[in-house]
């Protein structure tokens, strides 16, 4: 049975307290349906994605597996959902990151390379999933049939401001707004490509790292010696990426 006799509460796992839901969350008492949610999300990122049991969750919540499917269809359907979640939330903590900095092109696209790691590296097992949304996925149809859309949809969002980024730079402006879809892909592109490859080649690089980092070795947990060398590593990466786009637009405007 997925749910718990009429007029009783699920027997839940008594790690799963408000303010564990909270710091999750923002809220202490999520919906029955957030809490599958919202679970799900923190133990794929602890234990991965290859790892992770949707039979786990039910048992932590008191609830059996059939609520899964009650909820999402499936374990895709619930991964699905989670990682179109994950992602919003990422591609938010950029955007933030980005204007926090100091209002000059160079400054915010270094805050957004750097938060690209930093923020990366969080995600955990997450990594796997949003760099290879479908092929994560025990059933990539299924996949696609949930999220397919806001995948494609945030794709083509972080690389406009990815590439807005590199316009900036390449231009000493500072844009207040993102170039809407058609308009990028009949102007920019056709334009300016070098900013899509910078941007491409960002977007590659800090990846990597990410994928590097979360897929090798937990970076924060090492001797600190180990801690100061991969800090240094990402500020040269930062500061490699935006100089390679500052001497290849000299070397183009003298060609």
């Amino acid at each position: 049975m997925g749910r718990p006799l009429k007029g009783t509460r699920p027997i839940t796992d008594p790690t799963l307290t408000k303010d564990f839901w909270l710091e999750l969350s923002g809220i202490t008492e999520p919906s029955q349906r957030e809490k599958f949610l919202w679970l799900s999300i923190h133990l794929v990122r602890e234990l991965g994605l290859n790892r992770f049991k949707v039979t786990t969750v039910a048992q932590m919540l008191g609830y059996s597996v059939a609520m899964v499917n009650h909820h999402f269809g499936s374990r895709d359907g619930l991964v699905a959902e989670c990682a179109e979640l994950v992602h919003q939330n990422y591609s938010l903590d950029l955007i933030d990151a980005t204007e926090a900095a100091e209002r000059n092109p160079r400054s915010r696209l270094e805050a957004y390379i750097h938060a690209r790691v930093v923020c990366g590296r969080k995600l955990g097992g997450w990594t796997q999933v949003l760099n290879y949304p479908f092929h994560s996925f025990e059933s990539p149809e299924i996949a696609r049939a949930h999220s397919g859309a806001a995948f494609e949809s945030s794709f083509f969002r972080n690389l406009m401001f990815i590439t807005q980024l590199v316009i900036d730079l390449q231009q000493g402006t500072v844009s207040e707004n993102q170039p809407d879809r058609e308009k990028f892909s009949n102007e920019i592109l056709t334009r300016n490509p070098s900013a899509i490859f910078h941007a491409t080649n960002i977007g590659m690089a800090t990846s990597g790292a990410v994928m590097w980092m979360a897929g090798r070795m937990d970076v924060l947990a090492q001797p600190q010696e180990f801690v100061d060398l991969a800090d240094a590593a990402l500020t040269w990466q930062v500061q490699h990426l935006v100089n390679s786009i500052t001497i290849t637009e000299k070397v183009d405007a003298s060609a």
